[in-house]
Formats: structure tokens, C-alpha cells, sequence
């Protein structure tokens, strides 16, 4: 718990400090696109405290960071934590999709490397498995972008936007790069597990080679399994903010590069300090799940 309370803070801090430091002064920009005037900009430093000194900036950000207060954005004036409750459910949805396309394919390549080898299908698993995690997600998005806009033909009316709202091609190409890791750790303990004794016991008491003997081994894969999972979780809401942008999809992801762009640093500091919550609470419930599964840890404690 305390670790995961150090992340968030240093994530925090770090976004506090780079976005000041490399944007140099944000609402210079309203006053650039004529969108304010030189006193309207000047009281809007003073009411955001931007004309105090940088430690005095930080400090009142960790004040307002311990009440939940994530401040109030610079171009649209609005609460940050309002903004970026609209934009979250779209993000959600995708993150879920994505973990359910993530564990549907990694838990299949796993087996199929692991249980059918020597095989065609164990070679192909295995050789798919590896692409997912080499690939960057950024490439697989337009190789599935020009995939589909091929696929669709220029007469057709079908678009990304149009095809579920974006949703699934985005979670096809976001659960693909997380499904690697997960078949790599499944098909692991899936060979370890093969040539254990407990499974020489299983199949002397008359187990047959099946569903039943393959839960037999797959069950002590299980914790480590679940480890990653959490933190593959935390990077399928990272992953969004290239997916999204890629399939023009709304979410957190794409007000993360909206705000950066348009030096909106405290809409940019509250999705970071969300990332780094949800990073923390991911990790939290897949190590109690973890534990409640595996009793050799539960021995050890």
C-alpha cells in the first residue's frame, strides 16, 4: 500500500515538474490566439496562483492532491475531475475490452505452446505470442487501420468511428500487445508443471490427458499469471492514449495528448494521477488475488 502511495506520488511530481518546466508559460497560448487580453490573462495567473514561485506552486498541488482536488483547467475553466469523468467510461469500455481480448488470447497461445507440443498449432502460438510482444501498439494500429480500410473497399460506407464506435478494432490491437506476456508466462508454468510430480500422481490415480489433467497443471500458473495481469491492466490504460488517438475514439487517453498539446498541464497532471491510481489499485487486487489462490504464499505469511 505504501509503495503504491510512493508511485502516485512520484508519477505526480514528475508530471508537475516536466509539463512547468518544458511548457514554459501555459496561458501565453489564450493570449497568442486572441482567445484573452493581456489584464484578462494576467488575472487569470493570479487566480491560479501561477505568478507565485515553483515550490509554492508544488506545494499547494499536494494540498489540493490530498482532498481530491485536481484543479480546474486552463482553457475551458472547468473542474479537471469533471473533464476527465466524461471522458472515462469511453476509456473504460476500452480497457475491459481489451483485457478480455488480452486473456482470451494469451491464455490460448499458452496452452496451445505448451500442451500441444510438438505441433504445428504450438509453433504458430508460440510465434504469435512472440509478435504481440515485440510489436509496439502504434504499429499494429495502422497495420489494422490499413487493414480494414482495404478490407472495407473506398465504396463502402464503413468507417473506424462507424464500426462499434471504434471500439472493437481498438481492442483487438490494444489486447493483442498484452496477450504476449500473459501466453509467456502460461506456457511456462504450463512446462514446468508437465514434469512435475504431483502431475505423475494425477496421471497414476487414472487422470485422462484432457480439460481435467490440463487444470490439473495450468492451476499453480495461476498466481504469477494473475501478477501480470494486474500490471498489464495498468498498461492497457497507458496503451489508450495511442489508441485512442489512432481510431479517433474519445477517452482519457485522447484528452491526455489534447491537454500536452495545448499546455493544459492540469488536465494532463490529473489523468497521470489517475493512471498512477488505477496502476496501484490493478496491482493491490492482483496481489490479494494472488494470494487467496496460491497457499504457499499464504504459508509463507
Amino acid at each position: 500500500m505504501l509503495e503504491g502511495l510512493a508511485t502516485a506520488w512520484a508519477a505526480a511530481s514528475l508530471t508537475f515538474f516536466s509539463l512547468r518546466l518544458a511548457a514554459g508559460d501555459p496561458l501565453a497560448g489564450l493570449l497568442s490566439r486572441g482567445l484573452a487580453s493581456a489584464e484578462q490573462v494576467q488575472a487569470l495567473r493570479q487566480a491560479l496562483g501561477l505568478d507565485r514561485s515553483l515550490p509554492l506552486q508544488y506545494l499547494d498541488f499536494l494540498r489540493r492532491l490530498l482532498v481530491g482536488d485536481l484543479g480546474t483547467s486552463l482553457y475551458t475553466g472547468r473542474p479537471v475531475a469533471r473533464v476527465i469523468a466524461e471522458q472515462f467510461p469511453a476509456t473504460a469500455q476500452l480497457a475491459l475490452a481489451s483485457l478480455a481480448v488480452a486473456l482470451l488470447l494469451g491464455f490460448a497461445w499458452g496452452v496451445l505452446a505448451a500442451w500441444k507440443a510438438p505441433s504445428l498449432a504450438s509453433t504458430v502460438a508460440e510465434q504469435l505470442a512472440g509478435l504481440a510482444t515485440s510489436l509496439p501498439v502504434a504499429f499494429t494500429g495502422i497495420l489494422a487501420i490499413l487493414l480494414i480500410s482495404r478490407l472495407a473497399g473506398p465504396a463502402s460506407r464503413m468507417s473506424l468511428v462507424g464500426w462499434q464506435g471504434g471500439l472493437a478494432p481498438a481492442a483487438l490491437v490494444l489486447g493483442f500487445a498484452s496477450a504476449g506476456a500473459i501466453a509467456k508466462v502460461i506456457q511456462g508454468g504450463l512446462q514446468e508443471s508437465r514434469h512435475a510430480l504431483y502431475m505423475m500422481g494425477a496421471r497414476a490415480r487414472g487422470i485422462p490427458h484432457g480439460p481435467r489433467l490440463l487444470w490439473h497443471a495450468l492451476r499453480p500458473s495461476l498466481p504469477p499469471a494473475i501478477s501480470l495481469i494486474g500490471l498489464e491492466a495498468a498498461f492497457l490504460f497507458a496503451g489508450t492514449v495511442v489508441t485512442e488517438t489512432l481510431f479517433a475514439r474519445p477517452g482519457v487517453g485522447r484528452l491526455l495528448v489534447n491537454s500536452i498539446l495545448q499546455g493544459d498541464y492540469p488536465v494532463a497532471q490529473g489523468v497521470v494521477v489517475l493512471a498512477a491510481a488505477l496502476y496501484t489499485l490493478s496491482n493491490i487486487l492482483a496481489d490479494v488475488l494472488a494470494f487467496s489462490l496460491d497457499p504457499r504464499m499464504r504459508e509463507a505469511a
